[in-house]
């Protein structure tokens, strides 16, 4: 049972270094998505926003709506480019 257990704790390893670098393109892309939005004023969005009394809420709001966005999008595209899965071969190959 214990032979099993580097093997695991390398699996660990593997997966949260995964997930931190997808995090942290996430992040990165969020912010020049998020920059990008503002400073266009798409929809009005931004004058919206400052018109608020509490802009730097709305402000708060927006950006982490973009960052859960852009990081749950990093993390699929990720987990879709890691490999290939193809059908055993069958009885008939043998």
């Amino acid at each position: 049972m214990n032979a099993a257990l580097p093997n695991l704790a390398e699996s660990r390893r593997k997966f949260f270094t995964f997930a931190a670098k997808r995090a942290i393109l996430g992040t990165a892309i969020s912010a020049v998505v998020a920059a990008a939005f503002l400073f266009s004023d798409v929809g009005g969005i931004t004058s919206i926003m400052m018109r608020s009394t509490d802009a730097w809420l709305w402000m708060a709001f927006f950006c982490f709506d973009i960052w859960v966005t852009t990081t749950a999008i990093t993390i699929a595209i990720g987990f879709m480019r890691l490999g290939d899965w193809s059908d055993p071969p069958s009885e008939d190959k043998k």
